[in-house]
C-alpha cells in the first residue's frame, strides 16, 4: 500500500453552488467496549476472498425484452447522480474497514480491521471538485496504513453524473435482477478521446488518470444505481499497479424530514494487484446520519435484502 496505492481522487466538474462545510466529526452511535472487541475479533477470524469482478463475463440471466431505452435510463440515473452530489457531503456514517495483504501466490501476509467514524466531503482541487474522506477511529480503536488512504471510491456511482457520462461509451446490455429488483445492466468504458477524470493516482512528481470499464445495475423502476463493478483497463507502472477492480453496492436510506430517499454506499470491495503482492479492502457502511450546520437528523439504516 505504501508504494503503490498512494492517493486516488474522484474528480467531478459539478455546480459551484455546492458549498463545502467544515464538518466536525462526532460519535454517532455508542457501542460498549465489549461489542467493539467482539466485532473486531469476529472479523479477524475470517479471511477475505480474492474475488475481483470479471466485468467481461457474460450474464446468462440477461433478458432482451422489454427493450432498453438507454437515453431514458441514463437520464434517470443521471438525475439521481445530481441528487447524490447535492447530498453526499452531508452524511456521516459508521464504517468498518477490513484489510488483507497477500503474496502473489495467495499466501496472507498482513491483515487488520478497524471501526471508524466517517465523513465524506467534496473539496476544490485545481479548478474542479474532488471527493475526500475523513476517518477517526472509534474510542479504543486504531488506525492502520490502509485505512488512511484517500480513495473516494464511494463516489464511483457519479460516473453517471450528466457531466461525466460523456467520458464513457455506454450501452445497455439488457434486463437483469439485483437483490429482487429488476435492473438494466449498463456497460461503460472510458473513451480514449476524453480526459480520465474519474480516478487519478497521485504519484511523486504528478498524477496519472486511470481508464476504467465496467457495468452497473440500474433499477428499472427507481432509476437508481444498485450495484457497480469496475476495473482498470491497463496497468499503471509508475504507480506500481498491475490491476485494480472495485464493486460498490448501494442501498436506500430514508430522510423522513425531507421526504427524500437516497441510495448510499452500503459495501465497497477493492482489489489491487501490485508487482509482488495483492491487497483487498472491504468497506462496510451503516448508521448513516444526515449532517446539517444547525441540526443533525438520524436516518434509517440501509435496507438489506
Amino acid at each position: 500500500m505504501k508504494a503503490g496505492l498512494n492517493r486516488m481522487f474522484m474528480k467531478l466538474k459539478v455546480s459551484r453552488a455546492i458549498a463545502l462545510c467544515a464538518l466536525a466529526l462526532t460519535a454517532c452511535v455508542n457501542f460498549s467496549a465489549k461489542q467493539r472487541n467482539a466485532t473486531a475479533q469476529e472479523a479477524k477470524r475470517k479471511h477475505l476472498n480474492w474475488s475481483p469482478p470479471n466485468v467481461d463475463a457474460p450474464l446468462p440471466s440477461l433478458a432482451a425484452n422489454p427493450p432498453c431505452n438507454l437515453p431514458k435510463v441514463l437520464e434517470n440515473v443521471g438525475s439521481h447522480a445530481l441528487e447524490l452530489t447535492a447530498n453526499l457531503e452531508n452524511f456521516t456514517a459508521e464504517e468498518q474497514i477490513k484489510y488483507e495483504k497477500w503474496s502473489y501466490s495467495g499466501v496472507p501476509q498482513e491483515n487488520d480491521t478497524g471501526m471508524f467514524h466517517y465523513v465524506f466531503a467534496f473539496e476544490p482541487y485545481e479548478g474542479d471538485l474532488v471527493s475526500r474522506e475523513y476517518r477517526s477511529p472509534w474510542k479504543g480503536g486504531h488506525s492502520f496504513p490502509a485505512s488512511a488512504e484517500d480513495t473516494g471510491q464511494v463516489a464511483l456511482g457519479l460516473i453517471f453524473h450528466p457531466n461525466m457520462q460523456t467520458d464513457y461509451e455506454m450501452n445497455c446490455e439488457g434486463l437483469d435482477q439485483w437483490k429482487g429488483q429488476k435492473a438494466w445492466v449498463v456497460r461503460f468504458q472510458q473513451r480514449k478521446d476524453k480526459p480520465r477524470r474519474t480516478m487519478q493516482f497521485h504519484i511523486q512528481g504528478g498524477k496519472i488518470g486511470a481508464m476504467l470499464k465496467g457495468r452497473a445495475w440500474i433499477g428499472m423502476e427507481s432509476g437508481q444505481a444498485l450495484r457497480l463493478e469496475t476495473t482498470t483497463m491497463h496497468d499503471i507502472p509508475d504507480a506500481g499497479l498491475r490491476r485494480g477492480a472495485m464493486t460498490v453496492d448501494y442501498a436506500p436510506v430514508e430522510i423522513r424530514s425531507r421526504k427524500l430517499q437516497l441510495y448510499l454506499p452500503q459495501q465497497l470491495e477493492a482489489f489491487w494487484e501490485f508487482g509482488t503482492y495483492r491487497v483487498i479492502l472491504v468497506h462496510t457502511f451503516r448508521d448513516f446520519k444526515l449532517f446539517s450546520v444547525e441540526t443533525e437528523e438520524n436516518t434509517q439504516k440501509p435496507k438489506t435484502e
